[in-house]
């Protein structure tokens, strides 16, 4: 077995331990969880009361943040686990915007309440007890050869540099590839081992972040 599927395997593991410290320490699922505060905002009580106050116009602010990006049935999904308001508006809306504008109808970002059914079943069944990140075309683990590791795990946010905007182009990237969309790219790639059918001759990939 390769160096590389033995760490991915410790990963897999990993975040299965948290589902089981979730499901098992915690005796709550995500649900339950959700009931009782977990996750939410500590400044949840000001904001419902922002929210009273502020009346229609707070909640079509809410509105928006949570609003999908790119059209359904694109290739690409991304589902975004947040679990606090202040995380979703920085950074994660604005990461996310830039990503459905860098690649328009192939990508399509939906951002699921963490009270409902949805957000639950994807942190019980494919997340596996992580609270917060993004998953790509039903995986939090994806395939990004450029990464240390030849993989990224998409948990946790953005803010504490577990991964950044680079790291979800190339997975986005690298989904478009394996489905054979024409695409522009935004990042350079590793493409070793890999067929794809665009060509990067004359795009400038210099001057984008990591």
């Amino acid at each position: 077995m390769s160096a590389k599927w033995k760490t991915a395997l410790i990963v897999v593991a990993l975040l299965a331990v948290v589902g089981v410290l979730n499901r098992y320490v915690l005796k709550m699922d995500p649900t339950q969880l959700a009931e009782r505060g977990v996750g939410k905002d500590p400044h949840a009580h000001h904001h419902d009361a922002e929210h009273e106050e502020g009346g229609e116009d707070a909640e079509q602010e809410h509105r928006q943040l949570v609003a999908p990006i790119g059209p359904e049935g694109a290739p690409v999904t991304i589902k975004v686990l947040w679990r606090t308001e202040g995380d979703l508006e920085v950074p994660l809306r604005p990461l996310m915007e830039d990503i459905g504008a860098d690649y328009g109808e192939h990508v399509r970002i939906e951002f699921p309440e963490p009270a409902s059914d949805e957000y639950a079943d994807l942190v019980e069944n494919v997340t596996k007890g992580m609270q917060s990140g993004l998953v790509i075309n039903g995986e939090m683990i994806k395939e990004v050869p450029e990464a240390p590791l030849g993989m990224v795990a998409f948990s946790g946010s953005p803010s504490f540099e577990e991964w950044d905007a680079n790291d979800v182009r190339l997975a986005v990237e690298h989904e478009l590839m394996a489905a054979g969309v024409e695409f522009e790219s935004k990042v350079g790639h590793n493409h070793a081992g890999h067929q794809h059918t665009h060509d990067h001759s004359g795009h400038d990939h210099a001057g984008h972040d990591h």
